[in-house]
């Protein structure tokens, strides 16, 4: 069973905010190259605040996220750039990655695809939707937004792919 995709409009944003509650959030901009995923995760799970697990699991959905937006999108070619948004929202840690548009003259929204054992990567999306809490898709101008969310309270679940092979 895949995601629990938001069907709420407020929960579909690229920035959830509650506006009852301090909201701290942090942007990085990095070139659009594979090179840059390591220190991204790194800081990522600094600027989380999210405790162990948790936090390893952000470190890898952004960067699937992050793999996804360099291979898919024109933040990949030379001089190509991507925005990485963390928000601590209450009760729960959103990040977005948004890229420079679609390589070719018509936008595609991310999608999960059905899978495929001949087909070499493709997992990125499916192992969000199956992992984070919520997630969406939201095209901005050129660009295109993924965005996911994990809940701070309990403790990390088992991987939901182990529990659901």
């Amino acid at each position: 069973m895949l995601p629990r995709r938001s069907r709420d409009a407020e929960d579909r944003a690229p920035i959830v905010i509650d506006r009852r509650a301090e909201v701290r959030g942090h942007a990085v901009v990095v070139a659009g190259v594979p090179e840059e995923a390591r220190m991204l995760r790194y800081r990522l799970g600094s600027l989380s605040g999210l405790p162990g697990e948790k936090r390893h699991l952000l470190r890898l959905l952004a960067g699937e996220l992050f793999t996804n937006a360099i291979t898919h999108s024109r933040s990949g070619r030379p001089g190509g750039l991507v925005t990485v948004t963390v928000f601590r929202l209450a009760g729960r840690v959103q990040v977005k990655v948004t890229d420079e548009g679609p390589l070719g003259d018509e936008a595609a929204t991310p999608c999960v695809r059905p899978r495929d054992p001949e087909r070499v990567g493709g997992l990125g999306l499916r192992l969000v939707a199956l992992e984070a809490d919520r997630w969406g898709v939201v095209h901005e101008g050129r660009g295109t937004t993924v965005w996911f969310e994990i809940d701070r309270e309990g403790p990390a679940p088992a991987p939901r792919s182990a529990r659901h092979p």
